[in-house]
């Protein structure tokens, strides 16, 4: 082989390898709920962000719009992790736009984690997943923290 083509070959091994080679994995379009506190009526709003899984720190962590960490759990204090997909009837768009829409299902994607915080609490964090990336972030964090991911469907 020529030098210019073992350059080329070079590159081309770079680049294909620069994707595992990164310390960080990042999923947007998630939602963290934030739990109710005690003496709350309502649960506070959303927060829309995205959740970092950080192989070097080995932590999980959830980042709002403007990258400000709200939540950050380390990989040795995950208890559990449970995937739910929910599934509910169309009701509202079957009355009111047709009723076809009362055959299909709004699905919606969850995976909370269990964790212990520093003093040793049970705590635990609710994400709301995009369906486009919710089997991605699943597999991601079973693989990032070597913990089984249950799987709960409702159907």
């Amino acid at each position: 082989m020529s030098p210019r083509w073992l350059n080329a070959f070079a590159v081309v091994a770079c680049l294909m390898l620069a994707p595992t080679l990164s310390a960080t994995t990042a999923f947007d379009k998630v939602e963290y709920l934030p739990p109710k506190m005690e003496g709350q009526k309502q649960t506070a709003n959303p927060t829309k962000g995205q959740i970092v899984f950080d192989k070097e720190r080995k932590q999980v962590s959830f980042q709002d719009e403007k990258s400000q960490a709200i939540v950050t759990i380390p990989y040795d204090k995950i208890r559990s992790m449970l995937y739910e997909k929910t599934a509910k009837p169309r009701y509202t768009e079957g009355i009111l736009l047709s009723p076809f829409f009362l055959l299909t299902k709004t699905k919606k994607h969850f995976l909370t984690i269990q964790y212990a915080d520093d003093a040793g609490n049970g705590k635990f964090s609710v994400f709301h997943l995009d369906k486009s990336n919710a089997r991605d972030i699943a597999n991601t964090a079973e693989a990032e923290t070597g913990k089984k991911v249950e799987l709960s469907e409702e159907r």
